[in-house]
């Protein structure tokens, strides 16, 4: 029988200090070795220096396995020896040499503004179909046949690049053979568990066959590409799916029993809980099979009792929902989050059918569109999609306003905002572009790319431009509180005329001090995006959908295009900390709006209104994102009674097209009371945007920010 004996407590420990000091080098002593590397190869190429890199990693660091448990830790758990040592050099190269001139236009415009740019190696999902179905071993087996098909074909036309890619695949992959004969060595030699000595020998020489194997591949290839690879995992998949199979066949065959399945997935769970990773990592239930049955099963539920037992709040979930659902799902997972289990995320099926259909793509491809990062989606497989800019909405309207007091009306005042959005949209896009050319100079994949069938295809690394679909995603931040700040200056300045725009520009310059009453009548004017009115809402599909008009179908530098997303992830309190008072009774330092949620303490008209003003939005126009943030008094979702129409505000948010959606469940009362005794609630549970944090690992300003927004729906309770 598989067992796990070991605690959070443990585990954290070795993460901070991963694998047995006799069986290899410390982490520093590993970076030292990469930069000696790194001066040997000072003029090789970049994807075979990354292999070269990889593999020293591979072949010295430490191992970490223990009788107690029944995953194998790495040396580099927790550490990013390659992104300390190499990488900072590499993108200075750039900076210095082939993206002088981007890079200072990109300083510029950050400056100037709430824009961020960056290289995006953090969401990406590889082919775990593949990585499961042919093991390390035939991963590179494969990588060599394509190899060898691409020269038969290309003959005297294959490239420097061409030949550097499959090399450093080949590199790699070797690599991880090598790793894979210490790993069971150093099994055999600590008396591990037979089950755990044979898993690993079965992964070494080819495919995982039980469930157990399964989880142990994902667990290896995931540590191998966040750690010693530096392309994040931004999903381990769709586990339910994918690992069906397996746990029946397991079952049937008496090798394990359930008590088996629940111990892996427990052990699973508390190391992914154990890195305390920010902004968590996810795995997604559900979907759709092809016959039109939902992909729901008996190992759902399993998963999903074994989470909630552990009361931990990474892995963050996602569940693909769509009419066919099961009930019984739904509701287990609602009453999770009623019990403070808040790293729950529903993801509308039929939304990502519509957007992706709209977006050319087959129906194959939208009913299988894997779930990833926070709540994204893409094409199972085939896709790697960047995030290398981020646009904030609010600096927009605040650039227009303070432009001078040449309008005639609110109309020349909105199109002067227009047309400087969709200004904005250029630049990040021009600029991102430049960027994006050098994604395989900054950070090659080999390891991604050796998962991935077009890229070996087209011999080219698959991260970069390799996939089928190389898109990227333009991040708008804060778009509730712009279409919130255009609303009062139309009401205040053009309707009402309570004050001319050179006083509203003084009283946010002074950060509100002595417009105190303005302030206020501005703070509780319910004429606010999620209160379903049209004025507030007219406002905020003109803004965001201009913007994804200017955004949708460029094509990017990487052979792919552009889609927008209505996402913030942590830009909505960093950018707000540094911001000035804004036009919608913000005042400096609160944070923005999230996602395509509501302003905190905005929503007037309860919950029902908020979603009717959200769904106003078409969020096939939002492909990247378009996520929904709700907060409910525990009084209105208690009993039966609130657990069904819980049920049914998700059911119809989703069914009618809504993307995403998570909830948080507080009472002003109990918030209250976790400020005063920080002690008494270390294990409270925030859902913050796509991830989870503790309540005491909040600022007293964003703990305020949830106070806020519990009362106004303990108001409109």
């Amino acid at each position: 029988m598989l067992v796990f004996n070991r605690d959070k407590a443990e585990l954290e420990a070795e993460f901070r200090n991963p694998g047995i000091p006799e069986t290899g080098l410390s982490v520093e002593e590993l970076k030292a070795g990469l930069l000696r590397l790194a001066g040997r190869k000072k003029d090789g190429s970049r994807a075979v220096v990354k292999a070269e890199a990889f593999s020293y990693l591979l072949d010295n660091m430490r191992i970490g396995v223990s009788a107690r448990d029944l995953f194998v830790t790495l040396g580099v758990w927790g550490r990013k020896p390659f992104d300390d040592a190499i990488l900072p050099g590499w993108k200075q190269e750039l900076f210095d040499g082939a993206l002088r001139e981007a890079a200072a236009r990109a300083r510029t415009l950050s400056d100037n503004g709430t824009v961020a740019f960056h290289f995006d190696f953090w969401h990406s999902v590889p082919d775990w179909d593949a990585i499961l179905s042919l093991g390390f071993s035939g991963l590179l087996s494969r990588a060599e046949a394509a190899e060898k098909r691409f020269m038969e074909r290309a003959g005297n036309t294959m490239t420097a690049e061409n030949r550097d890619f499959f090399a450093s695949v080949r590199l790699e992959y070797e690599a991880v053979q090598r790793l894979m004969n210490r790993i069971c060595a150093c099994a055999e030699q600590t008396g591990c568990l037979p089950e755990t000595v044979t898993a690993l020998r079965h992964l070494r020489d080819g495919a995982p066959a039980t469930l157990y194997e399964c989880m142990l591949q994902i667990w290896l290839y995931y540590q191998l590409s966040e750690y010693a690879d530096c392309i994040q995992t931004r999903s381990f998949g769709n586990l339910d799916r994918v690992l069906y199979p397996y746990y029946v066949r397991d079952l049937e065959s008496g090798e394990f029993t359930r008590d088996d399945i629940r111990a892996v997935f427990r052990n699973f769970m508390c190391r992914v809980s154990a890195m305390n990773y920010y902004f968590g990592h996810p795995f997604y239930f559900g979907g759709t099979n092809p016959d039109g049955s939902s992909a729901v099963n008996e190992l759902s539920h399993l998963i999903l009792d074994e989470y909630g037992k552990l009361g931990i709040y990474d892995p963050k979930l996602q569940i693909k929902v769509a009419g066919n659902t099961p009930r019984d799902f739904l509701d287990k997972a609602l009453k999770l989050i009623r019990s403070g289990r808040n790293s729950i995320v529903f993801v509308g099926e039929p939304c990502i059918c519509k957007a992706m259909l709209a977006a050319g793509y087959s129906e194959e491809e939208a009913r299988t569109a894997d779930i990833k990062g926070c709540y994204e989606y893409a094409v199972r497989g085939k896709a790697v999609e960047t995030c290398p800019c981020v646009l904030g909405l609010p600096e927009i309207v605040d650039k227009t306003l303070r432009a001078g007091d040449g309008f005639r009306n609110f109309d020349d005042f909105l199109q002067s905002c227009l047309r400087r959005l969709e200004e904005s949209c250029d630049d990040c896009i021009e600029v991102s572009n430049e960027f994006e050319r050098y994604l395989d100079a900054v950070d090659p994949a080999p390891l991604f790319s050796g998962a991935c069938a077009s890229a070996l295809e087209k011999g080219v690394d698959g991260y970069a431009k390799g996939s089928v679909y190389n898109n990227s995603n333009l991040w708008l931040m804060g778009p509730a509180s712009a279409a919130n700040a255009l609303a009062m200056i139309r009401k205040y300045v053009y309707e009402t005329q309570t004050v001319t725009l050179d006083e509203f520009r003084k009283a946010l310059d002074a950060d509100w001090k002595g417009c105190e009453p303005l302030l206020q009548q501005i703070r509780n004017d319910p004429d606010k995006f999620g209160n379903d009115r049209d004025m507030p809402d007219n406002l905020m599909r003109l803004l965001v959908e201009t913007a994804a008009a200017r955004i949708n179908g460029r094509r990017n530098s990487r052979g792919g295009r552009y889609t927008t997303a209505l996402h913030s992830a942590d830009r909505f309190l960093t950018w707000g900390q540094v911001s000035p008072a804004t036009a919608d009774g913000r005042r400096r330092g609160e944070e923005f709006s999230k996602n395509v949620s509501v302003q905190p303490g905005s929503n007037r008209s309860g919950v029902t209104a908020m979603i009717r003003s959200v769904l106003k939005l078409n969020p096939a126009y939002f492909m990247a994102d378009f996520p929904l943030d709700v907060m409910l008094a525990p009084s209105a979702v208690s009993g039966e009674d609130g657990l069904g129409a819980m049920r049914a505000l998700l059911m119809t948010y989703l069914l009618r097209g809504g993307h995403a959606i998570h909830f948080n469940i507080f009472s002003t009362e109990t918030l209250k009371e976790a400020q005063m005794h920080p002690e008494r609630y270390a294990d409270l549970q925030v859902r913050v945007c796509g991830w989870n944090v503790l309540w005491n690992n909040l600022s007293r300003r964003e703990q305020d920010s949830y106070l806020i927004q519990a009362a106004a729906n303990e108001r409109e309770a």
